[in-house]
């Protein structure tokens, strides 16, 4: 991002009026219309000023957002927040009707429910109201496969910058479904589904290619050599996946491997639509 970017960003981000500015602010850091949270390398790198938690008694832009967005969430789940006061006001205040909404959402969700909103909180929102400008759609978890970035172990590793990377095409979603299930239908285990793209295919300090909703990171965690096999031997014969990238083709012979020393933890997934 060039400094005249950052610039305009981050003078959009000193508005006080926090919910106008979603839509341009919000979308340069992947987080499209959900409350924002952040790093010192994430806002160093887009330009902005998120805070990795906002709890009560802050006051901040996103705050106004988080409001709007649990205001939202509760017009559709009305019947969980009785004797919960409703969220009467948007401004950027953390009062105690955003901490008794948010927890409520927070239990709903099965997070902790402490009042405090931070990247898993973030991701959950994502799940529930995010929308993406591109038409992406969010991994979620199934009887087949997981979305490592929800677990507690994603989110801990996720430190540097926070940042949801579990965006993907619909097509690339049907064909992650279409590899799990051959999986899951050998070995009874479900396969971990790390790092896509962001909300809206934004720029992302960790990944030079992970825009597009067509790139998916795969974890081979706790695998064996015939499971990782098998993993490979079901991308290559999908006719969606382009290209795999893996540190050892298991003696799978395909034009879509690619060996890398540096993928050794993970298969990189590409896809054609």
């Amino acid at each position: 991002m060039n400094k005249s970017k950052k610039l305009i960003v981050a003078l959009a981000i000193s508005c006080t009026a926090a919910v106008s500015i979603a839509s341009s602010a919000l979308a340069v850091a992947g987080h499209a219309n959900v409350a924002a949270v952040g790093t010192a390398s994430s806002n160093s790198f887009y330009g902005v000023s998120y805070q990795s938690t906002y709890s009560y008694g802050q006051t901040h832009t996103q705050i106004g957002v988080l409001k709007s967005n649990l205001k939202t969430w509760r017009s559709y789940n009305e019947s969980y927040f009785t004797g919960i006061p409703k969220i009467t006001s948007t401004d950027n205040y953390f009062d105690t009707a955003t901490r008794d909404n948010l927890k409520k959402f927070q239990s709903l969700k099965g997070l902790t429910a402490d009042g405090i909103y931070g990247a898993a909180s973030r991701n959950a929102m994502h799940a529930s109201l995010g929308f993406s400008p591109k038409g992406y759609v969010r991994v979620g978890n199934t009887s087949i496969y997981t979305n490592y970035n929800d677990t507690a172990s994603g989110l801990a590793g996720d430190s540097t910058y926070k940042l949801d990377h579990s965006y993907v095409t619909s097509s690339t979603l049907t064909t992650l479904g279409q590899i799990a299930q051959g999986f899951y239908n050998t070995y009874y285990k479900k396969l971990e589904i790390n790092d896509a793209s962001l909300i809206d295919g934004a720029d992302t300090p960790e990944h030079s290619t992970h825009m597009d909703g067509k790139t998916v990171d795969i974890r081979n965690a706790g695998m064996t050599a015939a499971q990782e096999k098998k993993v490979i031997e079901l991308a290559v014969a999908n006719s969606n996946v382009k290209q795999v990238i893996f540190y050892t083709t298991h003696g799978v012979v395909s034009s879509k491997i690619l060996v890398r020393a540096d993928h050794a933890d993970h298969f990189h997934l590409g896809m054609t639509n």
